[in-house]
């Protein structure tokens, strides 16, 4: 290694005491490395501050990416890494981050890096969640992020400037996501009610998502029960986005012939019922979905009990 690596690091923190410690430890090789604080009430002021960063206090706000703009430029450096409070890096990052740098060359500005998610102690290894690839290291002034809640930054001067590493053998980022389920459904509830909803209100496509997510997630080969829990989770979270969607447009759009998953609303009539029938069967036949079994069980038995229903 050479003299002091061009690199600055931006980190926007919020409470962030439990996970910051591991963030520091594995980043104090980066010359310049800069906390945007978003009136942390606990020790994180206190730790930045003592590992060397310089620490910006800002008012608090409900989404990062939506602030995270505005703190790019502060970067002195030629190349900028950006982490949330809850990540961290393994122990050789520093050798690592070297050589993508000086491989990159004039005909690269960013570089995409796989993730590992964690719940608990649970490494994720579903596909759902790994590789996981991000944009955090880049040219400064080259990335930009977009309003909403983990929405992918862009690169202004076109994806063809960014590179992607390929697993497993390379740099990773490590983030430890979530403590358990309750801290899981906790964060999700926030993001939903404080994300930005625009385009075309259309409760369909938040139902077809939710069936993705079900058959994305559920991979029990990969991680167990815990699998089909965020599988589930992760389907009724499109559903609630869905419904939050409709009361952001004043509930001006007819939701009468909706249908939620797992449990299916009550049908007033008979035309809602063959309605939904006839999506089941549009889904379940569809060669662009990978339908699994267990989904394959689910739209067949919502299909039977509103038959069930129909007849009695």
């Amino acid at each position: 290694m050479s003299g002091p690596i061009d690199l600055s690091l931006i980190v926007h923190t919020r409470n962030s005491a439990r996970t910051l410690p591991r963030l520091l430890a594995t980043t104090s090789w980066i010359p310049e490395r800069i906390a945007v604080d978003m009136a942390s009430d606990d020790k994180t002021v206190a730790l930045c501050a003592a590992a060397g960063c310089r620490v910006i206090p800002i008012a608090p706000s409900p989404s990062v990416d939506e602030v995270r703009n505005r703190y790019l430029s502060l970067a002195t450096s030629a190349w900028s890494l950006v982490l949330d409070s809850d990540e961290f890096l393994a122990d050789d990052a520093e050798q690592q981050v070297r050589e993508l740098i000086g491989r990159a060359g004039a005909a690269v500005d960013a570089i995409e890096i796989p993730r590992f998610n964690y719940l608990g102690d649970h490494l994720l290894r579903a596909p759902a969640w790994y590789p996981d690839k991000q944009i955090r290291l880049f040219r400064t002034g080259t990335v930009e992020w977009q309003a909403g809640h983990h929405r992918l930054p862009v690169v202004l001067n076109g994806r063809d400037r960014l590179a992607s590493l390929t697993p497993p053998d390379c740099l990773h980022i490590h983030h430890s996501n979530y403590r358990d389920l309750f801290e899981f459904v906790e964060r999700q509830a926030r993001y939903a009610v404080t994300d930005t909803y625009d385009g075309a209100f259309d409760f369909h496509a938040y139902l077809a998502k939710a069936y993705a997510e079900l058959d994305l997630r559920y991979d029990p080969a990969a991680d167990g029960d815990l699998s089909a829990a965020l599988a589930i989770l992760m389907s009724w979270d499109r559903i609630v986005r869905g419904v939050l969607h409709w009361e952001r447009i004043g509930r001006s759009a007819p939701l009468n012939s909706a249908f939620t998953l797992p449990v299916v609303a009550e049908a007033r009539d008979a035309g809602a019922v063959a309605a939904l029938q006839d999506r089941l069967a549009a889904i379940e036949n569809s060669s662009s979905w990978r339908i699994t079994a267990p989904l394959r069980w689910l739209s067949r038995a919502l299909a039977a009990g509103l038959r069930g229903r129909r007849s009695s």
